[in-house]
């Protein structure tokens, strides 16, 4: 019996010596150019094969950066669609004399997390491999609000870094994504992180027209000015947006002032529109279409515009296409962060490139695009946090004919209650 063991180990190195010795990748470096080869990612020039040289690695907080040079003939995309092939070849398996030792001692091996690839190009092939994985959840906390600065709100964690996006270096940000993929969670990101930070300079409006309930518990806010639920309150928002923007426009002028800065304005007006796709006026006529298309017209005019005066839109749809997101809007929006999409076609409507279809299907992994493209797990943030945040800066509103001021007892103490004649009457506790 132990010679028939004996020899079964024998037989066994000697297989995985031959197996090991044929088949042993020696690093990732090796294993990605023989992945580009067998995918065919090569070309023949004058009677020789050419694939991608490795011109240099970088160590990274938690991966390796390799840097190819791509053969002539060759483009981009072409590895790029030959991301999932990197990306299982990489985590393939293979085994070794201890290996086949830990088999027969019936060990059981720790799983290694699966390792992650990312491409991108500036004139080199540079392939970053990641030794684990992005997290499925980051929360959304106190600590998240204490790594931003000024007009600041999070994008998420990266593969290295914690990534924020800041409104007063890049006014407009377009989001887009499948439906539960996590683009509503971010709008309420962006939401509840400026009222917490910029409590008395951040002022809404609020556009929803899936019915007003993702934004339902700001509505009283007092630094959200309209949420608008359909597109005749849309219109009538944009039309007042439209007026002080002109007014604030031929101030700016009499005065000399460049922008917001120099003028020394500190608030600035968030246009925030979900579900864009239902005020686009493709496939209407006669009143609904002209309303749409105005909509689309002074949305367009605050994103060409409206930067340098302190107008920011946070421009959200489901399905881009080149109806839903607008050429003028998407031209003067230099962010966008991109959720989970259906198709290629999707991803190059908002990205200019694909991507965007091949995220896996994590909610929150999303796509920052600004002057370069970053992978993100957005942070996830619970209803009970909002309201926590939210809280102090909750009024009631109503829209009485005609009230004066004066005292109402609800039970719970007096309060008082000021006349705004037929606008918003605000209560607040004595």
């Amino acid at each position: 019996m132990l010679i028939e063991i004996a020899s079964s180990l024998v037989m066994g190195g000697i297989f995985a010596g031959s197996f090991f010795a044929q088949n042993i990748t020696k690093n990732d470096a090796s294993k990605i150019q023989r992945i580009a080869a067998n995918c065919g990612l090569l070309v023949k020039e004058a009677g020789m094969t050419r694939t991608i040289h490795l011109k240099r690695r970088r160590r990274l907080k938690n991966g390796t950066e390799y840097v190819y040079r791509i053969p002539l003939g060759l483009a981009f995309t072409d590895f790029e669609k030959r991301l999932d092939h990197f990306q299982d070849g990489i985590n393939g398996k293979s085994f070794s004399l201890a290996d086949l030792a830990d088999l027969f001692k019936r060990k059981q091996r720790k799983p290694k997390q699966r390792k992650e690839i990312e491409l991108q190009y500036d004139g080199m092939l540079k392939i970053f491999v990641y030794d684990s994985p992005l997290p499925d959840l980051v929360p959304f906390d106190d600590d998240t609000l204490g790594k931003l600065n000024g007009w600041q709100v999070p994008v998420g964690e990266g593969r290295n870094e914690f990534v924020a996006h800041d409104f007063d270096q890049i006014p407009h940000l377009i989001v887009a994504g499948t439906t539960r993929y996590g683009k509503s969670v971010f709008l309420k990101n962006v939401i509840t992180t400026l009222i917490a930070r910029q409590p008395d300079a951040a002022k809404f409006t609020l556009i929803d027209l899936k019915g007003g309930l993702t934004f339902n518990r700001y509505k009283n806010a007092r630094q959200v000015h309209t949420v608008a639920k359909n597109v005749s309150e849309t219109l009538e928002a944009l039309r007042t947006i439209q007026a002080e923007m002109n007014q604030r426009m031929d101030a700016f002028l009499e005065a000399g002032h460049e922008d917001i800065k120099e003028a020394g304005f500190k608030e600035r007006h968030f246009i925030i529109v979900d579900e864009a796709a239902q005020l686009a006026s493709a496939g209407h006529k006669g009143e609904e279409k002209n309303m749409r298309v105005e909509c689309e017209q002074i949305v367009a005019e605050i994103a060409r515009v409206g930067g340098g005066l302190g107008y920011r839109i946070v421009y959200a749809t489901q399905y881009p296409t080149a109806d839903t997101l607008p050429r003028q809007v998407k031209q003067n929006c230099d962010a966008k962060i991109c959720f989970k999409l259906q198709t290629d076609t999707a991803s190059r409507v908002v990205l200019d490139e694909d991507g965007a279809e091949s995220l896996p299907l994590i909610k929150g992994r999303a796509i920052y695009l600004t002057d370069r493209k970053r992978i993100v797990q957005t942070p996830f943030i619970e209803n009970k946090y909002i309201e926590e945040k939210i809280g102090p800066h909750i009024v009631i509103k109503a829209r009485p004919d005609n009230i004066e001021e004066g005292t109402i007892n609800n039970g719970e103490g007096n309060q008082t209650a000021t006349a705004l004649g037929s606008h918003t009457l605000v209560i607040e506790a004595v």
